[in-house]
């Protein structure tokens, strides 16, 4: 079935897009019309937040005039202009309003207007700042998509707006612009805790456009469907978490904090992990799902989260969390300190956070507990410190510093003895600067040190591993952007740069004393994107209000894969200022893990056929096979090469506001095809590995040329046994009479992935007298996940498969506040799918409800209430993997947590 189809049939809502005329955004009221008021006593920022949503209207204010202003109770019926009067008292902070109806505070208003304008006089020599509209800057309702208020801080003018400070959003290197020509999502503070997520992984998790595949904690051994998360284990990894989108692998998506790299982590080095990124210390999450190698280099194949740091804090924060499941013995327990000093020219943050997670034994859900001595998720406890500081030396001249540490400690039980019990650690220390070189061209320079570190121990019975791993990454960035000249359409902006990097990687048995990867990398790269207004507010012709062009490319030289040019291309067409339709295409370019060019461990183990066979009941594909010493080859091939992707995009941006109505729709249609792909051969129908060549022997054609090699001559033979890194022989084999050698299980550049589908998300929000209500629906819908395991085989087909991404991924919600109380609730849906595609028998959807409770007590103390997965529902059953320690449900579909319920206090001092 094609995305047409099954949007008509599953996916109605997007009718929203059609409506093409309505109302725009209430202007200040008119003297004479009097409105229900009903205002707490708080500061200023918080009351002219609660009047913008009250009486409708759109208000501006600059956060440094209001910061510590008392504004009275307001109650009553009152005309707009009386409250803000009221407001703002004998404060001094003065008031315009607009010729469009807007109400600007403090200096958001430009010097000398009109008398409505208060102080008057002395407003020639008040300085444009940043400013926060105050409908949506103090807890506004969640969103899912970039809020108006960040756009605007973007926008430079381009639409006739307030002068801003130009900053730098995800998807660009350009200050000042937004880059609205690529699907970009930004989630705030408010949205994480909402969520009832209380770690970075928890909070990805509930994103539809999330594989939850892969390495992360739920997968604590790995998964059938990819061998690079065999390396997140105990005993060769750290039990991390990876963000993993459109389910293309956790090494496709480039994983940022406050837009630097960090250290990769795992047996081979291939994610970061962002179990130890604090969730107290997040101010937000930027999501770009656009391939991004042009503006970040490589690994940004299918997509971009950046983790912003909190900053602009003044005060103290205290934070205590307690989380329980239902049923079972897993607790969760969180605790944070924040404290923070803002001046005039800058800011200074402290973040201190614990965090602890017990185990959830199998024996404790009804769908596991074949396996009682396993656990289904590990124990976890962490600590995390985050300092950062920002100054300003001169009005042109900026500093800033950013230091994280975290360390983590994880136990998983693996049967009735085994036992891993990693140790991980992650520094990262970010410096810089801005120079503003004159009034639109700047100068950003910065260095990032990263460094990760893990020991992973497994004991138990006769087995013993304990592995160190050690990555590290270093950065050196510098770029100039700013305005080239000006066009019809407005200005046109350039920014121009270079990038210096080093990883390095190393694997080490300290047990054995033997060194199983180790590999360094140094990058040079130089990139430049330009913003290209066609059309703008000055030159406006029908049916185009804007028209936009934008261009980025990077060149990077690597010193193992040589060196490789990755263009962007993006276009947005507004036909009116409340719908945008944009598009893109990209390229990119992913060289394999430093984990996997160092790797020594080439492994061949060489058996009889026919004993392999008896053991595993296999049926020999001819005779002549049925008694061969066979070589089954292991581990990563020697002559590795870099992945690459393109990507196209298309979507559909669309927002109104009329009266105390908001909406706001959007869709993307991807295309992601992901070739030269590092992975094993999959086998048809999921059959073992050394059954290939009883399939290749009579269909050759299912594998990739050279996967199965039959009557190899001697010195064929010779020269493979050479090139092996570890060679045993059971049964009395002898390898060098070896007559089959089985490449299946070696990880190769073989594989092709292509990805299609449509992300969408919807947003209704009514302000009325009794508070604010919204409901939204959020969601992924697939139309192929294809695999292919080289260019001589077939695409198969993979969607709606077990281990496998489902077609059909849905996250609703309904919230409302008023006053202090806030509430929501999230409706979670994962579509029916199949064990295989030969499968007649569908597992089950399955369908949960999450709800989160909020109130603010006047001594500034908050409580919240979240409960997962409300009605406990199982998750669906389905064959499991014991090798991997999946028991009785897909554990990369669905969780096996059920209802779980935590407590949060937070105090602001």
């Amino acid at each position: 079935m094609n995305v047409g189809s099954l949007v008509s049939a599953r996916c109605w809502f997007i009718f929203v897009w059609i409506i093409a005329i309505l109302p725009h955004g209430a202007a200040f009221a008119e003297e004479s019309t009097l409105v229900e008021f009903d205002i707490d006593a708080q500061e200023l920022g918080g009351a002219l937040t609660e009047f913008g949503v009250q009486s409708g209207t759109e208000v501006y204010f600059v956060s440094a005039d209001v910061a510590g202003v008392q504004a009275p109770r307001i109650e009553g019926e009152y005309s707009a202009i009386e409250v803000i009067q009221q407001l703002l008292g004998t404060s001094g902070v003065e008031y315009f309003i607009d010729g469009n109806g807007t109400l600007l505070v403090g200096t958001a208003h430009t010097a000398g207007t009109t008398s409505n304008q208060r102080g008057a006089s002395d407003s020639k020599n008040l300085t444009p700042q940043p400013v926060l509209m105050a409908q949506s800057q103090t807890r506004p309702a969640p969103t899912t998509s970039r809020s108006e208020e960040e756009r605007d801080s973007a926008d430079t003018g381009r639409e006739g707006g307030l002068p801003m400070e130009e900053i730098v959003v995800i998807g660009t290197n350009i200050r000042g612009i937004a880059p609205d020509s690529s699907p970009t999502r930004t989630f705030t503070r408010e949205d994480i805790q909402i969520s009832g997520a209380a770690t970075a992984q928890d909070f990805i998790k509930t994103l539809p456009q999330n594989f939850g595949g892969g390495s992360n904690d739920g997968l604590p051994i790995g998964v059938p469907t990819d061998d690079n998360a065999s390396f997140n284990r105990g005993g060769r990894g750290s039990l991390g978490s990876s963000v993993n989108l459109r389910g293309l692998g956790s090494g496709s998506t480039l994983v940022l904090l406050n837009g630097h790299r960090l250290a990769p982590s795992s047996g081979i080095g291939d994610f970061v992990d962002i179990s130890l990124i604090p969730a107290s210390a997040i101010e937000r999450v930027e999501v770009m799902t656009d391939g991004a190698s042009s503006i970040y280099g490589a690994d940004a194949v299918a997509g971009v989260v950046n983790f912003v740091l909190r900053s602009d804090f003044d005060g103290a924060e205290a934070t205590l969390r307690y989380g329980s499941v239902t049923e079972g013995d897993l607790n969760e327990y969180l605790g944070s300190i924040a404290g923070g000093k803002s001046w005039n020219t800058g800011n200074a943050l402290f973040v201190y956070e614990y965090f602890r997670k017990d185990n959830l034994s199998a024996g404790d859900r009804s769908f596991s507990q074949i396996a009682t001595t396993w656990d289904l998720l590990p124990e976890q406890e962490r600590h995390s410190v985050l300092v950062s500081a920002r100054h300003e030396l001169t009005a042109a001249v900026s500093l800033f510093g950013d230091f994280t540490f975290s360390r983590r400690e994880a136990l998983h039980l693996t049967g009735a003895t085994l036992q891993s019990a990693p140790t991980s650690r992650n520094v990262s220390i970010s410096a810089g600067g801005s120079w503003k070189m004159s009034d639109s061209w700047y100068l950003d320079f910065s260095g990032t040190y990263g460094e990760g570190f893990s020991e992973t121990d497994l004991t138990g019975g006769t087995t013993e591993l304990l592995n160190e791993i050690d990555s590290s990454i270093g950065t050196a960035d510098a770029k100039i952007s700013g305005t080239l000249f000006s066009l019809p359409g407005g200005e046109l902006k350039l920014a121009v740069g270079g990038q210096f990097r080093t990883e390095d990687f190393l694997n080490f048995d300290v047990l054995d004393d033997i060194v199983e990867r180790q590999a360094d990398r140094t990058v040079y790269a130089a990139f430049g994107e330009a913003f290209i207004p066609i059309v703008g507010p000055s030159n406006v012709i029908p049916g185009i209000d804007r028209l936009e062009l934008n261009v980025s490319g990077r060149f990077e030289d690597t010193s193992d894969f040589g060196s490789s040019t990755n263009p962007k291309i993006g276009v947005l067409w507004s036909p009116h200022d409340s719908l945008n339709v944009r598009g893109s295409y990209s390229t990119s370019f992913n060289p394999p893990p430093l984990g996997r060019t160092g790797a020594a461990d080439l492994r061949a183990n060489a058996f009889f056929s026919s004993f392999i066979n008896s053991v595993l009941g296999l049926t020999p594909g001819d005779p002549s096979i049925a008694d061969v010493v066979t070589l089954l080859v292991s581990g990563t091939a020697k002559n590795l090469g870099p992945e690459e992707s393109t990507t196209r995009t298309l979507g559909v941006d669309y927002s109104e506001q009329w009266g105390r109505h908001s909406l706001k729709a959007s869709a993307t249609w991807f295309d992601i095809d992901y070739e030269n792909r590092l992975g094993t051969t999959p086998t048809p129908d999921g059959s073992v590995l050394p059954n290939a060549p009883n399939i290749a022997i009579n269909s050759p054609e299912l594998f990739p040329e050279g996967s199965v090699i039959f009557f190899p001559s001697q010195s064929e033979v010779d020269d493979f046994l050479a090139s092996v890194d570890i060679l045993n022989a059971i049964g009395g084999a002898v390898p060098a009479d070896a007559e089959i050698i089985n490449l299946v299980p070696v990880a190769r550049n073989l594989g092709r992935t292509l990805v299609r589908g449509l992300d969408f998300d919807v947003t209704y929000t009514f302000d009325g007298n009794s508070g604010t209500y919204w409901l939204g629906l959020d969601g992924t819908l697939l139309d192929d996940f294809k695999r292919q395991a080289a260019n001589t085989t077939p695409l198969v087909e993979e969607i709606d498969t077990l281990f496998n991404p489902v077609g059909l991924r849905l996250r609703g919600r309904v919230g409302y506040r008023r006053n202090s109380l806030t509430g929501n609730i999230f409706i979670n849906y994962t579509d029916d799918y199949r064990v295989d595609n030969t499968s007649r028998e569908p597992i089950d959807s399955w369908t949960t409800v999450d709800m989160s409770l909020s109130y603010e007590l006047l001594n500034n103390i908050d409580l919240r209430l979240s409960v997962l997965n409300l009605f406990d529902r199982n998750p669906p059953s389905t064959p499991g993997a014991p090798q991997f320690g999946i028991f009785g449900y897909d554990a990369t579909n669905a969780s096996p947590l059920n209802r779980f319920i935590a407590f949060e206090v937070t105090k602001r001092f």
